[in-house]
């Protein structure tokens, strides 16, 4: 397959394949906010692969984009839509001289922070009060990705302590929180392979399932820990069952 990525708005194809209208809603607005649209496509087929917006903004450290979203299509995860999307946004902040991209999600989604945090220094900072749509708390970040400045794993602790660090562990899909945690130095976040679709059908389920994932990640925040890093796992980590991720929380603020 050749994967090829396109700004719609800076230089569109004529015509626009009909098939990838129902994509294109945000068009129009993007024009008039003076953002754009990236698309990646099959060059042979002109099949949609995936899409990403980014709208401009400005705050008190200067011009940064939001990313409005970058979705790639049922079928086409496994081939580096998400890659070559995210490199094209690069190049078209870059050709502005901006570094900075900001947007939202959840720190349950580990092939999102595996993708964010790991491939492209995302420095994740926790939000408190998001619900989902049935009124369940909703672990959510806030997030900022400066190409010229990203997050570096921190080396303040080995492989083997990585899981005896944990604030969180698992047991047969379920999270359990160890009596007496102590709150000093850096910490970790044990995880599982964990999906928004996977994360939904588990809290039908269990409907303790989030609100024990929030207080983790709330307690932390109280605490004064912030998220430093991101990644699978090592095997000499000698996880326990059912992690597979871990998230390194450093103190940020101190009382």
């Amino acid at each position: 397959m050749n994967v090829r990525c396109l700004r719609l708005i800076a230089d569109p194809p004529a015509p626009l394949p009909e098939a990838w209208t129902p994509h294109l809603e945000d068009l129009p607005r993007l024009r008039e906010r003076r953002g754009e649209k990236l698309v990646a496509f099959d060059e042979e087929t002109m099949t949609l692969l995936g899409t990403l917006t980014l709208s401009p903004d400005r705050d008190e450290g200067g011009r940064f984009f939001h990313l409005g979203g970058l979705e790639v299509l049922p079928g086409h995860r496994q081939e580096g839509v998400d890659v070559a999307l995210m490199e094209q946004a690069r190049a078209y902040l870059l050709e502005r001289r901006v570094t900075r991209l900001k947007f939202g999600t959840s720190p349950l989604l580990t092939g999102t922070a595996r993708f964010y945090v790991t491939r492209y220094g995302t420095h994740y900072r926790w939000r408190e009060g998001t619900r989902t749509p049935e009124g369940q708390v909703w672990p959510y970040v806030s997030c900022e990705c400066d190409f010229d400045d990203p997050v570096a794993r921190p080396l303040d602790l080995r492989d083997d302590e990585l899981a005896e660090r944990s604030v969180l562990l698992w047991e047969k899909g379920r999270p359990v929180v160890p009596p007496h945690v102590v709150y000093a130095g850096p910490l970790t976040v044990l995880l599982p392979e964990l999906t928004s679709e996977s994360i939904t059908a588990t809290a039908h389920a269990d409907p303790t399932f989030l609100a024990a994932l929030f207080g983790v990640f709330h307690e932390l925040h109280v605490h004064g820990y912030g998220f430093a890093w991101f990644d699978l796992l090592p095997a000499s980590a000698a996880s326990p069952e059912d992690a597979a991720y871990v998230y390194i929380m450093n103190r940020t603020v101190t009382f």
